[in-house]
């Protein structure tokens, strides 16, 4: 798997990874609340954002997984 280094890195990672990008609109949606008249569509949209960004992330980590586990020999 040394061969693969982004693999290797989604692999290992990738739940840490899927947790920061599922937070990024979170974030930017308490950013631009905070910046612009605060509504509370802003914060919602975030939070959605960021659960669908959580759960598609998530879902290529798997993958990345499988297919490392099952493609790449050891």
């Amino acid at each position: 798997m040394d061969q693969y280094p982004t693999l290797k890195l989604i692999a290992e990672k990738g739940d840490l990874i899927a947790i920061v990008i599922g937070l990024l609109p979170v974030l930017g949606a308490l950013a631009i609340g905070a910046t612009v008249v605060w509504h509370w569509l802003i914060l919602a949209t975030g939070l959605v954002a960021g659960g669908v960004l959580y759960g598609l992330t998530r879902s290529y980590v798997e993958l990345v997984r499988v297919i490392a586990d099952v493609m790449i020999p050891r």
